[in-house]
């Protein structure tokens, strides 16, 4: 029989998942966190990215085969083989974590919408959180998720930015290549913060709801894996070339993150943009926000949903699923209204990072356990490289998470 050749159109149609949940780690908690990690740390940093990588490819592959295999939540699964408690702690870390960074993405938002109109950002937030639920509650799946995986490349002045400047590339590949550490905490909380903007908790839970919207099979299973690898090399290159620009431009020029603005960080735009730098980084946020809030706010219905049982989604009309669209108001309200608390946006996208990085270890080790359960997955558990790369992930994060808490109060 003949077989097609595949052509390169194939591979951006298979990869559409996967960018789109790529493109959605790189959101603006995301884009400020890598900005500051490059200016505060310089290169110091950069072996992360090549380490990460492939923690990112497995642990969203197995978040696509629990997706594709069970057609069910993963907090459902967890629920339904480790028992309700292990479920509602898994429910409440996933709804923190999401909560917090939904509020830090829409006051980065709100925060650059104020470089231009010099109206205080906290005017901004709720008709930014309306503006979402509108979409959400008037738009389906379909044509959300098509919206978001053509808005994706718009990240892509970060590397063009990086060329600019002429870097030493003898400099950045020791840097990538040889991993450094320092016990400071400046250092440390900047790792935890890119480890937890990396590896999100969100993005483990969207990718198997993802795969189910779309209504995998199991014979599409190997090219749902490879379009997971393609977006996440597409977002792994993303954020190394982000952490350059602030490397390269900011390192040595600004504060600490608590002093930072957004003015700050659009100035990483600047050897591409020169005064147009705060417009360009403008759309990059606001862009990366229309990606990355939808992503956070469904995938807090979704858990929550799959906790108590309701058998809702987005594909369901708010009249038929009540308690997944309340879910869905309720986090973009209460992360609309962290913003009040005083903190300064700019901070509040990094540590909501910090914490990202803190809580997703421990559901790592829940979707580990879930891809090697043979009940669950069958014939698809996970293998020999699958393992080690899973256990390895949750180790990174766990240490430098315990030795920054360590600095940190000790």
């Amino acid at each position: 029989m003949y077989k097609r050749r595949r052509h390169i159109r194939d591979y951006f149609i298979l990869a559409k998942d996967g960018v789109i949940t790529g493109a959605a780690d790189n959101d603006p908690s995301g884009i400020v966190t890598y900005i500051q990690v490059g200016a505060l740390t310089q290169y110091a940093l950069l072996w992360l990215i090549p380490l990460t990588l492939p923690m990112l490819i497995v642990v969203e592959d197995m978040s696509a085969r629990v997706g594709v295999i069970t057609k069910k939540g993963l907090n459902t699964v967890i629920e339904n083989h480790y028992g309700r408690t292990v479920a509602v702690i898994v429910m409440v870390l996933v709804v923190i974590a999401n909560t917090a960074t939904l509020g830090a993405d829409m006051a980065g938002m709100a925060a650059v919408i104020q470089l231009f109109t010099g109206v205080h950002f906290l005017w901004f937030l709720l008709p930014i959180g309306l503006l979402f639920l509108w979409v959400l509650l008037k738009e389906g799946y379909a044509k959300v998720s098509r919206v978001l995986y053509f808005i994706t490349p718009i990240l892509l002045v970060y590397v063009v930015t990086v060329f600019l400047t002429n870097p030493n590339w003898g400099e950045i590949a020791k840097a990538t290549f040889l991993p450094t550490a320092q016990l400071k905490p400046t250092f440390l909380s900047a790792a935890v913060a890119l480890l937890g903007t990396t590896i999100s908790a969100y993005l483990l839970f969207w990718q198997t709801n993802e795969e189910i919207e779309e209504k995998k099979t199991l014979a599409e299973l190997k090219d749902e894996s490879l379009g997971v690898r393609i977006g996440m090399i597409y977002t792994s290159l993303i954020f190394f070339f982000i952490v350059l620009t602030g490397a390269i431009v900011l390192y040595g020029h600004v504060g600490n993150v608590n002093s930072w603005t957004a003015a700050d960080a659009a100035l990483a735009l600047k050897p591409l943009a020169g005064q147009a730098s705060y417009l360009l980084f403008t759309i990059g946020v606001i862009g990366s926000g229309l990606i990355a809030v939808p992503v956070l706010a469904l995938t807090t219905s979704y858990v929550v949903s799959d906790t108590f049982r309701w058998n809702e989604s987005l594909r369901d009309k708010p009249a038929t699923a009540r308690g997944f669209y309340v879910v869905l108001t309720l986090s973009l309200m209460i992360g609309a209204a962290l913003s009040l608390a005083g903190v300064k946006p700019m901070a509040m996208l990094f540590y909501s990072q910090v914490l990202q990085g803190i809580v997703t270890p421990f559901l790592v080790i829940a979707l580990v356990l879930v891809s090697n359960n043979r009940d669950v997955m069958g014939e698809n558990t996970n293998g020999f490289w699958a393992n080690l790369v899973g256990w390895a992930t949750v180790a990174t994060m766990i240490v430098f998470s315990a030795l920054l808490l360590w600095q940190t109060f000790f």
